[in-house]
């Protein structure tokens, strides 16, 4: 089962749940429980492979980024070398649209260098990658024509992406943002352009309905298979919550061991701020010699 999805919603419960998947296939005949784990040792690789998964999911957002600004960017640099060849149409602002297109490959490339260096929270570095997202599409869709340019598709692309990866609040969040961008990138171009273009206040209507829809029946379907994946993975017949609370509890007593009881780089293992970490600490009275 791949747990890509859910590192992006609970990265330290995925990598436990891989963990015990592999354990699982190796020794069928003896299920692995939170209560029964071997603690981190010094000598062993890093327990759940923390550093090798948590940015998993990131690395495949950013290959989608990277395949969309290359194609474009090639699709749009046609024309100055074939000028009878219009692949992307009549582009209202071709400069722009390429400026935008650059941009949008050098986001990838400094967000593949922060999931590799991982000095910020996960889920800081996941929203602002959404956020940058949301803010290149309305340029794209600017430069293509306003909203009935094909280019408007992006919004919908990311607003379905990221509603399937963050949870129900962000990803509504999220769409709310893409309707604020797509609406001011109208008005915009209806302004500047105003014997040139039309108001299609219909169009843009629809649009937000159907995006804030998106982000809310999506992330209402994800959150439904993630419970399910997550079901098959409860033990017997221990219920969901105890299970979640074993295995954060397992997930902060190894990130403790292997930060050596230093609690800031701890938080920074498993992808939460500080004051997260050590309200947890705090909540299941975990220390570092607990057991």
């Amino acid at each position: 089962m791949s747990t890509d999805l859910i590192a992006l919603a609970n990265a330290e419960l995925a990598n436990k749940l891989r963990r015990q998947e592999k354990q699982r296939k190796e020794t069928p005949k003896k299920k692995p429980t939170a209560a029964t784990r071997a603690p981190a040792s010094a000598d062993n690789e890093e327990p759940y492979s923390f550093k090798q998964d948590i940015w998993r999911a990131l690395y495949a957002l950013n290959i989608m980024r990277y395949v969309l600004s290359l194609g474009l960017l090639i699709l749009a640099t046609v024309p100055y070398a074939a000028p009878q060849w219009q692949p992307l149409g009549k582009l209202t602002h071709a400069m722009q649209f390429l400026a935008a297109n650059c941009v949008l490959l050098l986001s990838a490339v400094g967000f593949t260098w922060l999931s590799w260096r991982k000095q910020l929270s996960f889920n800081w570095v996941i929203v602002a990658q959404f956020t940058t997202d949301i803010v290149i599409a309305g340029i794209l869709t600017h430069a293509g024509g306003s909203i009935e340019s094909s280019f408007a598709f992006i919004f919908f692309v990311i607003v379905a992406t990221g509603s399937v990866v963050l949870p129900r609040v962000q990803a509504l969040g999220l769409a709310s943002g893409a309707i604020i961008v797509m609406f001011y990138e109208h008005f915009y171009t209806v302004w500047e352009s105003i014997h040139d273009i039309e108001p299609n206040y219909g169009l843009m209507s629809a649009y937000g309905v159907i995006l804030f829809l998106t982000a809310l029946v999506v992330s209402y379907l994800a959150a439904k298979v993630r419970l399910a994946e997550l079901k098959t993975f409860v033990p017997g017949d221990q219920s969901i919550e105890d299970f979640l609370i074993q295995e954060e509890m397992v997930a902060l007593r190894t990130a403790l061991e292997k930060t050596g009881g230093n609690k800031t780089e701890a938080a920074k293992l498993l992808g939460i701020s500080f004051r997260s970490f050590r309200y947890k600490l705090t909540k299941y009275d975990i220390s570092l010699d607990s057991e």
